[in-house]
């Protein structure tokens, strides 16, 4: 929770200027994929039997596609094989601090599971976001950045202030649009490390998750566990150097979403009762954990809950296991109206008891 003096227990990162500069440059001489036609419509799927094990020998044959209904010609199928495209999207804060360095191992720990075929880019996020290495620059850099990390700093009254917050919305609308990860065809994904409360972003949930979702991109949570630690630093006095605050956008998005009506809806934090104060945060988290989800479902990713910070290594493995089992399946829809409604995906194996994930449909109009 976050806003003057707000805290970043999400987790959002600071970076080195210097070196921020030398990673955006990274990767801009590298050679763009070629593009294929702009109304091709692709879909990501990953296959697995009943127990949970992957299916990596697929190939085109086995698939069937359906738009609202109506099957589709798969006109564009990669392998598992074939290399993808990942950006790994983190979120650091101060109150994590005294864990950023087993962050640190953890997320190049995942670059390690990675082939040396697959493009990577780092971005991270506070309440400032930095892109560090841009999908395609050279693996050195991605690691090299992911070495640079450190948490933003408050002050000497107060652990969370002006210079600490998360802008969780923000940082995934740049992910999905401002890199090259959106030019990028085949598989790609956004594996992002936050507890998704945001308190400092500039855009709304309601228009970052189309602009998310046209991006062609699977997203992948590692979603945290803050809830208590952000309750904790709320119910201090304003005099501990671990209080914490509210941004005036979490309390606008707690009324407007569970109770409009309150009295309390315009009252200054100091106003505000320790009881409500409890009821605003279970809110807010609970309003995160449903939008997570809501996305990973649409883009089709997943969500995985980490209750604590030494599980990220094995999640991170998991992740890496699932975007090397992921099929690439490409078509262009028989309904070629670019009308700007929601079409529904549906993707089936011909294979008995194989289970698809994949994204659940597409905004018809722009880039699919």
């Amino acid at each position: 929770m976050r806003g003057t003096r707000l805290a970043a227990c999400s987790m959002s990162v600071v970076l080195l200027v210097s070196w921020s500069g030398l990673a955006i440059q990274s990767g801009r001489d590298q050679d763009e994929p070629i593009k294929l036609k702009t109304d091709l419509v692709t879909v990501t799927a990953r296959v697995t039997e009943s127990s949970g094990k992957n299916l990596k020998s697929l190939n085109a044959a086995d698939f069937r596609v359906f738009e609202d209904g109506v099957e589709q010609k798969i006109s564009h199928f990669a392998a598992t094989e074939e290399p993808f495209s990942v950006l790994l999207l983190l979120d650091v804060s101060g109150s994590t601090k005294p864990e950023i360095e087993l962050m640190k191992r953890a997320a190049a720990r995942f670059l390690d599971e990675l082939r040396k075929s697959d493009r990577v880019g780092v971005m991270v996020f506070s309440r400032q976001i930095s892109l560090l290495a841009d999908i395609g620059a050279p693996r050195p850099h991605a690691e090299a950045a992911i070495n640079f990390l450190a948490t933003p700093a408050g002050d000497l009254e107060h652990r969370f202030n002006t210079n600490t917050g998360t802008s969780f919305y923000d940082a995934l609308f740049e992910a999905a649009q401002n890199t090259r990860l959106r030019k990028n065809e085949g598989r790609k994904a956004i594996v992002c490390m936050s507890d998704g409360v945001d308190s400092t972003s500039k855009r709304m949930f309601r228009d970052v998750a189309p602009a998310v979702e046209r991006s062609d991109s699977s997203v992948y949570f590692l979603e945290l566990n803050t809830e208590e630690a952000t309750l904790e630093g709320l119910l201090k006095p304003e005099s501990d150097q671990d209080f914490i605050n509210l941004s005036t956008s979490q309390l606008n998005r707690y009324f407007e979403e569970r109770d409009p009506e309150s009295p309390m809806r315009g009252l200054g934090r100091d106003q505000i009762s320790q009881l409500v104060l409890r009821d605003i945060n279970a809110g807010l988290y609970d309003i995160a954990r449903k939008e997570l989800r809501s996305v990973a479902e649409r883009t089709g990713g997943r969500v995985y809950p980490v209750k604590t910070l030494d599980e990220l290594k094995e999640v991170y493995k998991q992740i890496a296991d699932d975007l090397r089992s992921q099929y690439s399946l490409g078509y262009y829809p028989a309904n070629s109206s670019r009308d700007g409604n929601w079409r529904e995906i549906r993707v089936e194996v011909k294979r008995p008891g194989a289970i698809v994930q994949a994204r659940s449909g597409y905004w018809a109009g722009g880039h699919h």
